[in-house]
């Protein structure tokens, strides 16, 4: 090469003026803009937007999973806790009336009892058992008799106190827990009211029915010491008062004067 070695070009040794022409065929030209350098670059570049683009778009559908994912866990789970609500609720109360079932009442009744027991007051039990009722649910059929049932229910509930607990305690039998009685004259009253609601008349299929109640009454903790025994002794009176008429009584006065207890003990 001109007799130029290559440690003597790239050290910068003088090189005469007229080989210079010759020097510059002999080195290679510099890589201009748009050579395969820049080519090179570009393509790694489309490469990574590539990769980029690829990851964003599986990480779109990802998120899009997990929102489908997410919005039926809230569908599921807002089920469950309706089919939970409604499981405690019919655990609770009564399918036909709606109505506190009649384990529900022995837990309202235990804990009346024993707030009672701590006050030094009374608490109150009736127990209701309709009089002509199977007549009229034989004649008119279930429907007509469980409309009658719905009806007492909400007769029942509307001549209470605010803070008593009406139950039904099975077929055409009621119970109404009465805590924080002063005393044991105020059970009378409310018996009577929750009769004479029950004598009102009833429509069905166009015709006037007619229904009265027996009622029979206990109060804590003159007539026992526990829901057992209060309520035996409620269902005791209350048969008690069916004896005392040979037909079921139709009208409020009757019925009133039928609702008054004994007060002493047996």
């Amino acid at each position: 090469m001109m007799g130029y070695g290559r440690s003597k070009l790239l050290l910068g040794s003088e090189v005469p003026v007229a080989n210079i022409p010759t020097l510059r065929r002999t080195v290679p030209p510099s890589p201009k803009p748009g050579t395969r350098v820049d080519a090179a670059l570009d393509a790694a570049a489309a490469r990574a937007g590539a990769v980029h683009a690829a990851v964003a778009e599986a990480a779109e559908r990802e998120l899009e999973h997990l929102r489908a994912v997410n919005a039926r866990l809230r569908h599921e789970l807002a089920a469950l806790q309706l089919r939970e609500a409604e499981a405690l609720r019919l655990a609770d109360r009564d399918g036909l009336t709606g109505l506190y079932n009649r384990r529900r009442m022995f837990e309202f009744l235990n804990a009346a009892i024993a707030e009672a027991g701590q006050q030094g007051q009374h608490v109150g039990l009736l127990f209701v058992d309709l009089n002509g009722f199977k007549a009229v649910n034989d004649v008119y059929g279930h429907a007509a008799g469980d409309r009658i049932l719905t009806t007492v229910a909400t007769r029942m509930s509307a001549r209470v106190r605010t803070g008593d607990i009406v139950c039904r305690y099975g077929g055409d039998e009621f119970v109404v827990v009465l805590p924080n009685l002063p005393d044991a004259g105020c059970l009378m009253p409310i018996a009577e009211a929750v009769a004479e609601r029950i004598a009102l008349p009833y429509w069905i299929k166009g015709q006037e029915q007619h229904l009265s109640a027996a009622v029979g009454e206990a109060v804590y903790p003159r007539d026992g010491e526990d829901a057992e025994s209060l309520l035996h002794r409620a269902d005791e009176n209350m048969y008690k008062e069916k004896n005392d008429s040979a037909q079921p009584p139709t009208d409020a006065g009757t019925l009133s004067r039928l609702c008054r207890r004994r007060n002493d003990k047996p």
